[in-house]
């Protein structure tokens, strides 16, 4: 099944990466500037999550069905989020996923970041509907002249998440996310459940 129609140079793919890091980390200043000025409390959330995500290329491309315990994140790699409450309402939530497989002498390594903006609607309650829109870019290399593609992917989630206790948050929720580039055609679509310990 052919997922990339042509390659994406390396300098390029830094741009991209770099504009997204830019982006995320301008959004976050700018957001805890904010709350501190309302004078909130600013809590943090690292966690994984655990899910079902379904890869499919348009056209008729056909689709990969993935489940894993972490998986369901970036391209259904295992994926670390850290969440950061720059209001009550208001989280930002950089995400990173890295993999690597050996075999006969050829390695494939996977390397995504994405960076999630989301709103909790009711933020003052023990569990709350959420929305968000992310950014991703995934890049994924063979050694030994195999070769690699990347590109950035553009979505969204709908979810909720709920504490359990004062350090563990829950959250399930669906989302779906469109690939470029090198990835032309290539959608994401994911339900997961999230574990995170709040700090």
């Amino acid at each position: 099944m052919e997922l990339w129609s042509h390659f994406f140079g390396l300098e390029a793919c830094m741009r991209a990466a770099s504009r997204l890091v830019t982006a995320g980390v301008a959004m976050l200043v700018c957001g805890v500037g904010a709350a501190g000025a309302q004078g909130a409390k600013t809590n943090t959330e690292v966690g994984t999550s655990v899910g079902v995500t379904i890869l499919s290329v348009s056209g008729g491309g056909g689709s990969v069905t993935h489940v894993g315990i972490p998986g369901d994140g970036i391209q259904a790699s295992p994926t670390v989020y850290a969440t950061i409450f720059a209001s009550p309402s208001f989280m930002v939530e950089p995400q990173v996923a890295f993999s690597l497989l050996s075999s006969g002498g050829q390695t494939l390594t996977s390397v995504g970041l994405a960076l999630q903006f989301g709103y909790l609607v009711t933020p003052s309650q023990p569990g709350s509907v959420y929305v968000a829109a992310n950014g991703a870019f995934q890049s994924v290399s063979l050694s030994g002249g195999g070769g690699s593609v990347s590109g950035p992917g553009l979505g969204g989630a709908l979810g909720y998440r709920f504490k359990v206790r004062n350090n563990l948050a829950i959250r399930l929720d669906g989302r779906y996310r469109r690939w470029f580039s090198d990835f032309k055609d290539l959608n994401e679509i994911g339900f997961g459940l999230g574990l995170g310990a709040t700090f």
